[in-house]
């Protein structure tokens, strides 16, 4: 029995498979604005629902919104009178508080997390195509019925289903990814996958707040859920018609052939063997000729740890010195992003009421987000060549590091010149996610891949998508923009620190 090692290369990605990629982010989008429409509405839905704090809020009957009224309390919120005796300010539901951190964090991460793992798991056994298309058709309907939502512990059970339904598309669709795409084009494929992320979170702003404005038959934002649930089917039919299940680890696929003997050492190990052992013995001639190797020095369908699969071979995988601290550096780093994401919209309307902010964030966080993952993985697939996998890593910190600034401007100045800070905040920031997946491809064996990405998340996302809860507390203790200061700059700070220290475990 013989073998060859037949590797793809980079011309070797066809149009189909830049097309299943497009049609993989566009799902990825649709997850991702159905994910963070809730921040945007969570006034006018708090307000209609009846949960959350309650604030003095400009009253949205008159001209001008001010921004005096943050200040009042109960007693004196409506002493304040416009010229026609209309008040300036009014007490209402704000959108904030406790009820809204909680459907935001914990309601969407622990049930995206857990679902994460088992479908990753699923995902490793079988048609990962028919998991994301599944899973996408939950998310979708769970998105759709959310316009229909008439308490909030209705908000709380479809909230946890769509994250149940997203939960598939980042273990699933990576795994998928890395098997369509070769070594020297899968950081810039991963980036243009997590585009997503951006366009879904940039559209979420002009969805809820463009299409809550238009108020379409005097209902508000429920139909910001309803345009949203109409893409989700779009998104569905376009898994199930076009996009094709790869061959599992597709970059170095194993075919019998005859096995050369090259060397008279070769020949007389043949020889000399007992004839029941002389397949074993092509068997290992065939090993020592045929190692591909990655950047890490590790076989590149196995990766760091061998052909293993099962629990032990995930547990193993992630018990990694490099990647436990990869792990925190995520944690920290998706903290930030949650504690911004979550509260850009209600930040805005405390602090600069009168200003939509809209547009402005779309466009700041499309062109931002998508240039930042698009230059990330280009930079990074560029320098691990000479490097190895610490250049990936030297990207990470870097980048973080430099954003770190960036960010704190955006809380010093007011609009609309923030937003420009914000657009270099997103190009430097964003070029974390297509790179941080990279690096943890080339380090977890291929057999466990999907699920030691769902278990990689189930940590991240736990971490990063509940600590921003103490957002509500801390903007006690300090100010809203003062927490703000801590848990965004502050964590990209740290995070820079620790993706720089993860490089010494390699």
């Amino acid at each position: 029995m013989e073998y060859t090692v037949t590797k793809t290369t980079e011309s070797g990605s066809s149009w189909l498979t830049w097309v299943s990629l497009g049609v993989m982010t566009y799902v990825y989008v649709v997850g991702e604005l159905s994910h963070f429409l809730l921040g945007i509405v969570s006034r006018p839905m708090s307000q209609e629902l009846h949960y959350g704090d309650h604030a003095c809020l400009p009253n949205p009957q008159v001209p001008e919104q001010s921004p005096e009224c943050r200040t009042l309390n109960s007693s004196s919120c409506g002493n304040l009178l416009e010229e026609d005796n209309n008040t300036t300010c009014v007490w209402d539901y704000s959108g904030l508080g406790l009820d809204y951190q909680v459907l935001a964090g914990p309601a969407f991460v622990a049930v995206f997390t857990t679902a994460g793992v088992i479908i990753g798991f699923i995902s490793d056994k079988f048609n990962r195509k028919v998991v994301v298309t599944v899973c996408c058709g939950v998310l979708t309907l769970a998105t759709g019925l959310t316009g229909a939502a008439m308490n909030y512990w209705q908000l709380v059970i479809l909230r946890m289903t769509t994250s149940a339904g997203e939960s598939a598309f980042t273990p699933a669709c990576s795994s998928m990814i890395s098997d369509m795409f070769h070594e020297s084009q899968r950081a810039l494929a991963l980036g243009i996958f997590n585009w997503g992320i951006y366009f879904g979170y940039g559209l979420s702003y002009a969805v809820g707040n463009f299409i809550t404005a238009a108020n379409i038959v005097d209902m508000g934002w429920r139909w910001s859920y309803i345009v949203t649930g109409m893409m989700g089917v779009v998104a569905t039919l376009l898994l199930f018609l076009v996009v094709k299940e790869p061959p599992r680890a597709s970059q170095a696929e194993v075919t019998q052939q005859p096995p050369r003997i090259t060397s008279i050492n070769e020949f007389s190990k043949v020889i000399k063997a007992d004839p029941a052992d002389i397949d074993t013995e092509f068997t290992k001639i065939y090993n020592s000729k045929n190692d591909v190797s990655s950047p890490t020095g590790s076989r590149l369908t196995e990766g760091l740890l061998g052909e293993e699969s099962g629990p032990k071979a995930v547990v193993k995988a992630l018990l990694q010195p490099a990647v436990l601290v990869l792990a925190l550096a995520a944690c920290i780093r998706h903290t930030a992003g949650f504690s911004w994401a979550y509260n850009t919209q209600l930040y805005f309307l405390t602090y600069y009421p009168n200003f939509n902010i809209g547009l402005w964030v779309m466009c700041a966080s499309i062109v931002g987000g998508s240039l930042g993952v698009a230059v990330g993985g280009f930079v990074s697939d560029r320098l691990v060549k000479k490097l190895g996998v610490k250049a990936r890593l030297y990207v990470l910190a870097a980048s973080q590091l430099i954003a770190t600034p960036f960010a704190a401007g955006v809380l010093y100045f007011p609009p609309p010149g923030c937003f420009f800070i914000l657009l270099g905040s997103y190009v430097f920031a964003e070029m974390w996610f297509g790179v941080l997946f990279a690096v943890l491809l080339e380090l977890v064996p291929k057999t466990v891949q999907s699920t030691s990405i769902a278990v990689f998340l189930f940590v991240m996302n736990n971490i990063g998508g509940n600590v921003p809860v103490i957002v509500d507390p801390l903007s006690h203790l300090l100010t809203y923009r003062g927490a703000l200061y801590v848990m965004y700059p502050g964590m990209y700070l740290v995070s820079a620190l620790f993706f720089f220290l993860s490089s010494f475990f390699l």
